[in-house]
């Protein structure tokens, strides 16, 4: 039998006397940055695939599943998908085709880096079928298993479904040992009609991705009071459902990664992703658009008529909060994974009951002018009536929002900080600043906006800025709370329209006040002028918590306004570096008195802060890298390496 063995990009190949002696028990010594390639092989006509490093196989394959592959049918076992023929492109190697009764099934493996395998199975159908696809990973390494979140002791397995036993938003599974990870992961949910499960086995030193998990029908639902208003519903099983003449693609990538410990395992996986993505400028980046990406969904959920939901994807804000996208999430989501189909998409899943609370109408009217922009029909009948709800509650350019039907509080979901509680005929400060942008965004519509409207909605907003005290505070009625969330409406209406809403004096007066009152756990998005706590609030969520696109937007912001951009950079680098602490990732708050995590971690609308950056670095001028992204892969220990993004042992910062 003769071996294939992979060697920097496929260029290398040498004979083995046979695949087993590529197995050895003992340590292996590794290489810097490690290397991972393709191990193909044949035994009795049937494809094998392994995968090895520095001479050694470090993935093993089964005769369960040889080239790494299972399917499960209706009424059926698992039952390995066998290929008897393979053609070999270089850096890719194309496995099959083989026929599965009415299946048609293909196998293309790519070397994307020499440490990065992307395998996507290819399924065409001749006429209906369910089924579903199970990759499992056997390795010869000792070490810890685990999911993003940590540790695993015993066969677990994990769901991207709010609602499961075990809960995961990045699909991936892992083997660490003293110095590196073994992983295996899954493409985007929302790809797999949002059937994607990971299987974690110890004992049997194996870990496997799924395409579902073949259990029957059962219901999905949102109804009041979890929601307001609306009620979503869906029936979910755990098949792929395929009709005649279709053809899915399911995309999993195996990699192998320099790794002291599971934070760094968790910035490998994000590192795998978005080198095979492309969206690989910096480990900041990786982080945000992968975030985005793996909170995107299939819009599957029906209205309360059981009718199905425009729009083919939605952004999920967090976990918990299920199959449902804000305007909010949408727009800020959407930026941050910049990808034109997704965004579309997720734009024309907005339907009205999303639109009349909170910021959703302004958002949304500058979402149409970005979609508009690119070149992509708007739907003007919503434009028109969120200009129209709008303008029926403004008050001498002051945008009053309205009480909620059905919300807890008749107080609340009158801004993005849906608890804090505002008086009927109170203008949170929040909304006026989103309201600037959306009036100019109006005017580019053509919905019927004046210069005039446009003046008298900044003078309105200026007029909120308490002078005495040097603060922007949360409301026109309120001017005693210091609020960190009135600046961010601006920084959106500047990157969007390149126009000033505040002035100069303002933003940095706010900027040097809130300096001097943060806590050390970030800005509070309410406080007293002092920055202490209000009486009640005990730090976290609304109630005092540090919201990372508040915190950034006033510091983007202020570098608008005139301070120093180095200024601007540590400010950004040191805000960062507190999201980052206990795992790579983005949380939807922090506590100002714990410094813990509270909400959703991940939290996918704080990635909108990479094109807000990116956009107003163009406005200043600023080319070149990016200090911020430099200093946080200081801190992440991230290299970039002939054109990829990988971990280094030797610049780990503080």
């Amino acid at each position: 039998m003769q071996t294939y063995i992979r060697i920097h990009l496929m260029r290398m190949i040498f004979a083995l006397a046979g695949a087993a002696a590529l197995i050895m028990p003992s340590a292996i010594a590794w290489s810097a940055p490690p290397d991972l390639h393709t191990v193909v092989s044949e035994k009795d006509g049937i494809v094998h695939v392994q995968y090895a490093s520095a001479g050694s196989v470090v993935g093993v394959s089964t005769d369960s599943a040889p080239a790494g592959v299972e399917i499960l049918l209706p009424k059926g076992n698992p039952a390995p998908v066998r290929f008897d023929k393979t053609t070999d492109h270089g850096s890719v190697i194309e496995l099959g085709p083989t026929k599965i009764g009415s299946l048609t099934v293909r196998l293309r493996i790519t070397q994307r880096t020499p440490s990065l395998i992307e395998r996507t199975l290819e399924v065409t159908a001749e006429k209906a079928q369910r089924c579903t696809f199970i990759f499992p990973l056997q390795t010869t390494l000792k070490g810890q298993f685990a999911s993003f979140s940590g540790p695993a002791t015993n066969r677990t397995l994990y769901d991207t479904v709010r609602g499961s036993a075990h809960t995961e938003t990045f699909p991936v599974a892992m083997c660490r040992t003293s110095n590196r990870v073994f992983g295996i992961a899954a493409d985007s949910p929302a790809l797999w009609e949002n059937r994607c499960q990971v299987m974690v086995d110890p004992e049997a030193q194996q870990m496997a991705i799924l395409t579902g998990d073949g259990r029957a029908a059962y219901p999905l639902v949102i109804k009041p009071p979890e929601d307001a208003r609306d009620t979503y519903q869906y029936q979910m099983d755990g098949w792929q459902s395929l009709a005649a003449g279709e053809t899915r693609r399911f995309t999993t990538w195996v990699y192998l990664s320099a790794a002291d410990n599971q934070y760094d395992a968790q910035v490998a996986f994000h590192l795998a992703v978005a080198n095979a993505k492309g969206w690989n400028s910096s480990g900041l980046q990786a982080i945000l658009r992968n975030t985005s990406y793996y909170l995107l969904r299939r819009n599957l959920m029906c209205d309360e008529n059981n009718q199905p939901r425009s729009g083919k994807y939605i952004f999920v804000s967090g976990m918990s909060y299920g199959w449902k996208q804000w305007v909010s999430a949408g727009i800020f989501s959407a930026l941050g994974l910049n990808d034109p189909e997704k965004t579309i998409e997720a734009y024309r899943a907005v339907f009205w009951n999303r639109i009349d609370y909170e910021g959703n109408a302004q958002l949304y009217l500058i979402w149409a002018v970005l979609a508009k922009r690119a070149g992509e029909e708007v739907n003007d009948m919503l434009d028109r009536k969120a200009y129209a709800f709008l303008r029926e509650h403004e008050k001498d350019g002051f945008y009053v929002p309205p009480s909620l039907p059905g919300s807890p509080s008749p107080k609340g979901c009158k801004t993005y900080m849906d608890q804090l509680h505002y008086e009927d005929g109170d203008a949170p400060a929040s909304d006026q600043g989103f309201e600037c942008g959306a009036m100019m965004a109006a005017k580019e519509l053509r919905l019927g906006a004046t210069d005039e409207d446009i003046e008298r909605t900044i003078a309105a907003y200026q007029s909120i800025f308490n002078a005495k005290k040097g603060f922007m505070p949360t409301s026109m009625k309120q001017q005693e709370i210091l609020g960190q969330d009135t600046l961010y409406g601006a920084t959106l209406t500047y990157a969007v329209f390149g126009r000033k809403v505040l002035t100069d004096e303002q933003v940095l007066t706010h900027y040097r006040t809130s300096e001097k009152a943060k806590s050390r756990f970030g800005l509070r998005v309410i406080s007293a002028a002092d920055g202490s706590l209000l009486p009640g609030n005990d730090g976290s969520y609304c109630s005092g918590g540090s919201w990372f696109f508040c915190d950034t937007g006033n510091y983007l912001l202020a570098g608008v306004h005139g301070l120093n951009a180095a200024e601007v950079d540590e400010k950004l680098i040191e805000r960062i570096k507190l999201e980052l602490v206990r795992h790579p990732a983005f949380n939807e708050d922090i506590n100002t008195v714990t410094g813990e995590p509270h909400g959703n971690t991940p939290y996918a609308d704080y990635s909108a802060y990479l094109w807000l950056r990116n956009e107003l670095r163009q406005r200043a001028g600023q080319s070149g890298s990016d200090p911020v992204e430099e200093a946080i892969d200081r801190r992440l220990g991230v290299v970039k390496e002939n054109g990829a993004l990988i971990l280094s042992h030797d610049i780990h910062a503080n």
